[in-house]
């Protein structure tokens, strides 16, 4: 579970940096820069990617016998403003948010208390990076820098190409179809005190939304446990900006010095 609420700024930031990459591509198929052009324009392509103004979408995760453990809604619009409200199920609601200008969170203790905080603009980013997997697809371009083309594989049923990345501190590899290049998941390794652990990420269920076509499902297998997460709502309808006003909590915590 640590993993699916391991990894999002608004797809309004990813969008940007996909349509300010100009990725150049050489005629061989296989470079990070060829298979990330086609991946983009299998999905729809880099200009219905930058008509995105607002994103909404709503989902429920669920556990292997499907068991509804965690609803999601996440709501994001231009200049920064994002609200997210996660309810576990049978156990307390969360939030987190900004106005473009403060973050802020809203949590539950041990004891049913209700506490409310600032919090920094990366960890606002790393919360929404949690829920929107098209985030960590859009993210790519930016790192092409890191990346590496290491070949063919069978993942989740299908022939796909593989892409390294290496960061500092990290390692993954990401799927692409080798006949659609859709992006198809992600495979990275976790560093555990009982011995790494290596965790698949499936993207399932393709839907038309407007011009996209988009998965609408994420699988998270980890030695053959999984964990889904099911979108059954995906907006890039107008939002009023009130919704993203700050709660009267976070209003009268004054910033820190």
């Amino acid at each position: 579970m640590r993993e699916v609420t391991h990894i999002i700024a608004s797809i309004l930031l990813l969008t940007s940096l996909v349509s300010g990459q100009a990725i150049q591509v050489p005629n061989t198929p296989h470079t990070p820069e060829a298979i990330l052009s086609k991946a983009v324009q299998a999905i729809g392509g880099q200009r219905a990617l930058e008509k995105i103004k607002s994103f909404t979408l709503h989902g429920v995760m669920r556990t292997h016998d499907d068991r509804p453990v965690v609803e999601i809604d996440l709501s994001t619009s231009a200049g920064g403003k994002v609200l997210g409200v996660l309810t576990f199920v049978g156990v307390g609601q969360s939030r987190f948010g900004s106005d473009g200008t403060t973050a802020w969170e809203q949590n539950f203790n041990a004891d049913d208390k209700t506490t409310w905080a600032l919090i920094k603009q990366n960890a606002l980013s790393q919360k929404v990076q949690q829920i929107n997997w098209l985030e960590w697809f859009t993210m790519l371009p930016a790192k092409i820098s890191s990346m590496q083309y290491t070949g063919e594989e069978r993942f989740d049923g299908e022939d796909c190409l593989k892409l390294l990345l290496k960061e500092e501190g990290s390692e993954e590899t990401a799927f692409f179809s080798k006949s659609t290049y859709r992006p198809r998941g992600r495979r990275s390794i976790e560093h555990t005190p009982n011995g790494d652990v290596t965790i698949d990420v499936y993207f399932r269920d393709w839907q038309r939304v407007d011009n996209l076509l988009l998965f609408h499902s994420v699988v998270f297998n980890q030695n053959g446990s999984e964990v889904s997460f099911k979108m059954d709502r995906i907006s890039f309808e107008p939002l009023p900006d009130g919704m993203f006003d700050l709660p009267e909590h976070i209003v009268t915590i004054p910033e820190p010095s």
